[in-house]
Parts: structure tokens; sequence; C-alpha cells
């Protein structure tokens, strides 16, 4: 945590062009990777999982966390070792080099502007229905509404970087609060405490047997489900604006399978007691489902407000990691270096506008396209996490194995190096291999490819004519 000189000496010492702040303290960080796992996809994505694989889904969910626990212990091996590199996309370019990193980078920035795109969308459509608007006029209040609240958390990115964390730490305390809530009040019911009988165990078994859709639905579950808890190295992104960014990734990376196990496994499991699976319905919120089989009062306005907040902390969320992954770009001059600016508050203030004004425009021509090719195509930018993470692994690989070779030994080590670290590679090829043989998510893995694809031709093309100048330059 900041002392209160180090705290006067930000405020009296105007940073220079170019210098990102560093006043986000252990609290924000930790809140903002939580954040990063609790979305839409937990409150209202869950149904569609839980329909498709029965109460096996618990144990996709285990899964899937381990293998994003594996994936941040290993990313935190190498931010911990070097702090000063930056976020996560650094970290690539150290193992991976700068051609990889120009394609994941920009992927990954496509990752996060197809998020405030969808955000923007359902977002404007949630407020459409607080404000009780007729049908007649949704189309132009979305269209209105949408584009407010990114300029709303744009604002919020603008004034500070503290200023976006202290948002994201309120908004993720919220979802923690009403999921801790949730767990409570079903795990009370489920033993029949205070005159609640609509709860029992034997529902997770009971309703044709715990794997009802066979034991091999518990592997082709886990793409799906892996989507919904990524977010977590988005805590690197911001520990590179911290106080102290090593022990804050260190802690973040400790704690995030516990999260994982408290938010999904748990909340879900004390659903399907009180719900079984087979009434559980694609689409709709089964934690809904859940308060309304209680008959807890309000249940709809309560989940309603969650999934709202939600979608306000992924939005602010993807303006930060947005804005920040093309700063770190620029860096490198894989992006208009004009978006290194930054303000007096260290913002790089041109890299924020740019993303938020982008989303809009995508979000925009999402909505009134009529083949919805646009919305096609923002959700098969969410498989680009999977090469992503991919990435990181074989980065840790690579940085260790010269480590090794110069006898050095990491500060915060990945366990059983390299064979658990290879498993987790392999395990994350193995989902995209999966989703190649899936009918209904081939077509998703395979634009992706072609997406990273067009993007390393660009790179190619850049680097063809800068050797070309170079050579121009040097010809008398």
């Amino acid at each position: 945590m900041l002392t209160k000189k180090q705290k006067e000496k930000i405020v009296s010492s105007p940073l220079r062009d170019g210098e990102l702040a560093h006043t986000l303290e252990r609290r924000h960080v930790v809140m903002i990777s939580m954040g990063g796992i609790i979305g839409a996809g937990l409150f209202v994505g869950a149904s569609a999982s839980i329909h498709a694989t029965g109460p096996a889904v618990l144990l996709s969910y285990v899964i899937t966390g381990l293998i994003i626990f594996f994936v941040m212990r290993m990313l935190g091996e190498l931010v911990i070792e070097k702090p000063e590199v930056g976020s996560f996309l650094n970290h690539i370019r150290r193992g991976m080099g700068h051609n990889i990193t120009f394609v994941l980078g920009w992927g990954y920035w496509l990752f996060w502007i197809s998020a405030i795109a969808a955000e923007s969308i359902a977002g404007g459509e949630m407020l459409q229905h607080y404000m009780h608007i007729p049908k007649e006029y949704s189309f132009a209040a979305t269209m209105i509404l949408g584009p407010i609240l990114v300029i709303a958390m744009m604002i919020t990115n603008l004034f500070s970087v503290r200023g976006y964390g202290e948002f994201e730490f309120w908004f993720a305390l919220i979802k923690i609060i009403a999921i801790a809530a949730f767990i409570v009040v079903g795990g009370i019911a489920v033993v029949h405490l205070f005159g609640f009988t609509q709860g029992h165990v034997e529902n997770i078994w009971s309703h044709h047997g715990f794997f009802p859709n066979g034991f091999i639905a518990i592997f082709t579950i886990i793409p799906t489900v892996l989507f919904t808890v990524t977010g977590s190295e988005v805590a690197t992104i911001a520990a590179a604006e911290s106080d102290k960014p090593a022990e804050n990734v260190a802690y973040a990376t400790r704690t995030i399978i516990f999260r994982i196990v408290a938010f999904y496994v748990l909340s879900i499991a004390v659903i399907l007691s009180i719900v079984p699976w087979d009434e559980v319905i694609p689409g709709i919120s089964p934690f809904l489902m859940a308060l309304q089989a209680l008959k807890i009062p309000y249940a709809s306005d309560i989940m309603e407000f969650t999934i709202l907040v939600a979608i306000l902390s992924c939005l602010n969320s993807s303006i930060y990691a947005t804005s920040r992954t093309l700063f770190e770009l620029a860096e490198y001059d894989d992006a208009p270096r004009w978006l290194i600016h930054t303000n007096s508050n260290g913002v790089p203030k041109r890299a924020i506008i740019t993303a938020s004004i982008i989303g809009i425009i995508i979000s925009i021509a999402s909505y009134i396209s009529p083949s919805h090719t646009f919305s096609y195509l923002l959700s098969c930018a969410g498989s680009i996490i999977l090469f992503v993470y991919i990435a990181i692994g074989l980065s840790q690989i690579n940085v260790r194995n010269k480590m090794q070779k110069e006898n050095i030994k990491p500060i915060f080590q990945m366990w059983l190096f390299p064979y658990l670290s290879w498993i987790t590679v392999i395990s994350l090829a193995g989902v995209v291999i999966a989703m190649l043989f899936n009918s209904t998510s081939r077509n998703q893995i395979l634009i992706t490819c072609a997406i990273l694809g067009v993007i390393g031709i660009c790179r190619w093309i850049m680097w063809l004519n800068n050797n070309t100048r170079t050579t121009r330059r040097k010809t008398p």
C-alpha cells in the first residue's frame, strides 16, 4: 500500500508523457482479478452448461478452474521474476518474440473490443427494460443507451487509473456479496432451516444420475466453460500500475483457484440442489430460477440489478484492458506511436478514447446488421483467448529453460516443471482440437484462426515495408 508521503509525491509530481501511474493498491488488483471471472457468463450463461452436461458440469468447472489456475501460476512466475516488464503481453514477448506478440496482442485487443460492443448492447437492453421503454422504441433506445454506458465508463477510465480501480473494486464487491448471499441462503434452504423445504442435495444425482449426458460431456463443455472464467490475466495488466506489482500478482495468482471453486462450483452446486438440472432452461439465469423456487421476494429485481452490475464491470474492464493493450503495442511500434501519450495522471487518454469509439462503432454495426455477420464475428473473437493462454504457457517454458541454462532459480515457481507446464499447454491445445471436432464450435475456431492469420499477414507486410525503406535509405 502506498504511504502518505508516496501519495503526496504522486500528487505533487506530474508524470512524464508516456509514463503510467502506479496508484492501484492490492485491494484493487485482487478485486479486478475477482471481477474478471464473475460476469454474465456465470449469472446467465451457466444455464446452457448445466443443460448440456447435467450435474457433471461441476467437474467441468473444477477441471477448467485447474487449467486457469496453472496458466496464472505460470504467468505469475514470469511477472514476479521481472515485474518491471509490464503486463502479460510483454512477457509473451520475452518468451515467444515480437511477431507472435504482435499477432496475439492485436487478437487480444479484438477480444476486448468485442466485449465492449457486446456489453454495450446488453447494457442498453437492460436499461431499456428498467426504464419501461415501449417495444416500438427499443431499437432507438438501445442505440442511445448502449453508447451512453460506454462513454460513462470511458470517463471513469480517463479520470485516473485509481478511478478505474475504485469503480471495479465496488463492482466486484457487489458481485461477490450477491454470490456469497446466494450460497448462504441456498445452503440454509438445502438443509431445511428457517422453514425452507424446497431444496434437496439428492437433486444433484437423483435425476438420471450424475452423468445424465455421458462422461464425455464433462470435456465437450470445457470450451464453453473456459470462456466464462477467463479475465484473470487483466490483474497482471493492473498490477503493472500498482504500488507493488510482484506482491500483488503473487497474491492474486495464489487465490484464483479458491475463487473459481467458491464462485462457480459452490453456487452451481446450490442451484442444482434447489432446481433439478433437467428443469434449467438455457438462456434464463439459473440463479433467478433458484431464487424463485425458494420464493425469495423481489428475486427478479435482485438478479437484474446484479447482472447490470456485472455488465458495467465487464465494460469498465474491457475499456481498461483494450487501452492498455494498445498502449503496450504502441511502445514497441506495433501500433501508432501517438497512442503512447498520457496525461499528468499517467492515463493513456488517446488509447482509451480510441478503444471506446471503436467499441461503440462495432456495437452499432453489430446491432443493425440484418445478417448478424458482425455478431458472429464477435463471438469468434472469444476463442482468441485460448491462443493467448497457450502462448503464456509456452513463454513460461522458454523463459524457464533459459534461466536453467544460466543457473537462475525463479522466485515464484511453477510446480513440477516442465511436466505440469506442458500438461497445461497440451490441455489448452486439446480444447482447440475438441472445438474443431464439434459441429457447433468448428466454424468459430476456424474463423478465429483466419483472424489471427490476417493479423499475421499484416505483420509480414509491415516487415517487408520496413525492410524496403531501410534498403532505400542505404541506397545512394
